[in-house]
């Protein structure tokens, strides 16, 4: 499913724009799509052009229900940002 993966000109994926935006619901969606078509699970640890996760960037915008649900989906709280 490429439109999962598929990067925007800063590097940011759909998780990284749920992830900003706080649209748990989107976020819920994609990782089960991700779940569903087995696709590699890195990529919700993907760094955008600026070195940020998904889970980096939730945490900047102060969204805590997408800082936990991206922990729950995988997400690995220990990666830094570059």
């Amino acid at each position: 499913p490429s439109f999962l993966t598929v990067p925007d000109h800063d590097g940011n994926t759909p998780l990284h724009e749920a992830a900003i935006s706080g649209h748990s619901s989107m976020l819920k969606a994609l990782i089960k799509e991700l779940a569903r078509h087995n696709t590699d699970s890195t990529i919700i640890n993907e760094k955008n052009h600026f070195g940020n996760t998904p889970l980096h960037l939730a945490f900047q915008f102060d969204h805590p229900e997408i800082v936990d649900l991206l922990l729950q989906g995988g997400a690995n709280a220990t990666i830094k940002n570059n």
